[in-house]
């Protein structure tokens, strides 16, 4: 094995299998009583630009199984062990060195663009699929108000909903019918995002909307708010949110995709890779109010889940 990848000391592995957040969760999972299998996909959330200073607000998220994210979680600690960083975040690692975010700040850009390629490495190899929604705000503030009532008042909460439309075709193309714990970065109980999120999970623990939760992949208790600090996925949904934002901001008077314009970075993340990227542009949005339009015409109007702010 290449001394790249070699095994840390014994210790580092005893003290990661003791206090790892990611681990315990997985054995709590296991300790339910519930079949093995119910949880054997899992999806991390991570959320970008969701400032009141941000114009774009992105949701990202990977799929994989326990198996896969057990061997990412593996690999993820060993390089942070050999290239020396605790917790990953992106808008550190990119900000400039004068901001003096450690370790980032004392790196050479060989040693950036190293441990990137080496971190998008266990990520695409790990991964099953990669779901990400850019959203300006401007656009989906300029959507009838009646749609936002419905898909969420917050943009991210928007963003969100179409990852989980996408994750929902995912399922069904690939065959897929076990549950998936859903996992998404801390929020505070009071925040409006969580507020959000948490009315959707409420209304697919409704037994009146069984199907829907078939069709998400939904159990009870089946999603959770856990810290990126210890629940390593989160950080990989963090790359790939940021990227996302940042992109967005390249191709956005484009009104489309360009790869063109795709930053080395976020190419590694996306060729020849299962991803499904939605960037909401103006032209998007539009189509989106004509499907809502069109699904009313045929079901009824849709009833506003969120209050209004």
């Amino acid at each position: 094995m290449p001394a790249l990848y070699c095994q840390p000391p014994t210790e580092l592995s005893v003290e990661c299998a003791q206090s790892c957040a990611y681990r315990n969760f997985a054995s709590d999972l296991e300790l339910t009583g519930l079949d093995y299998l119910i949880f054997m996909f899992r999806v991390y959330f991570d959320d970008s630009g969701t400032d009141a200073n941000s114009d774009i607000t992105v949701a990202a998220c990977y799929v994989s199984t326990k198996r896969g994210w057990d061997e990412f979680v593996t690999e993820w600690d060993r390089a942070r062990w050999q290239e020396g960083f605790d917790s990953f975040h992106m808008a550190e690692f990119t900000a400039p060195s004068e901001h003096q975010h450690k370790p980032y700040c004392d790196w050479d850009e060989v040693k950036k663009n190293h441990v990137y390629e080496r971190l998008a490495k266990i990520i695409n190899q790990n991964k099953r699929i990669g779901i990400a929604v850019a959203v300006p705000k401007e656009n989906w503030n300029r959507t009838p108000e009646r749609i936002r009532l419905h898909f969420g008042t917050e943009h991210y909460t928007f963003a969100v909903r179409l990852c989980m439309m996408q994750i929902a075709k995912w399922r069904k193309k690939s065959l897929i019918s076990l549950p998936i714990q859903y996992v998404f970065d801390w929020e505070m109980n009071t925040s409006r995002k969580r507020k959000e999120i948490d009315t959707i999970f409420e209304i697919f623990s409704n037994p009146a909307h069984e199907h829907l939760a078939e069709v998400y992949g939904v159990e009870p208790e089946g999603y959770s708010f856990q810290r990126k600090e210890n629940f390593k996925p989160l950080q990989a949904a963090d790359i790939l949110a940021w990227q996302m934002r940042s992109h967005m901001h390249k191709i956005w008077l484009h009104d489309q995709d360009d790869l063109s314009l795709c930053h080395p970075g976020f190419r590694m993340l996306r060729e020849d890779q299962e991803m499904d990227l939605g960037f909401m542009t103006e032209e998007q949005i539009t189509r989106f109010v004509e499907k809502v339009d069109a699904w009313e015409k045929s079901i009824g109007p849709l009833p506003p889940l969120y209050p209004q702010r």
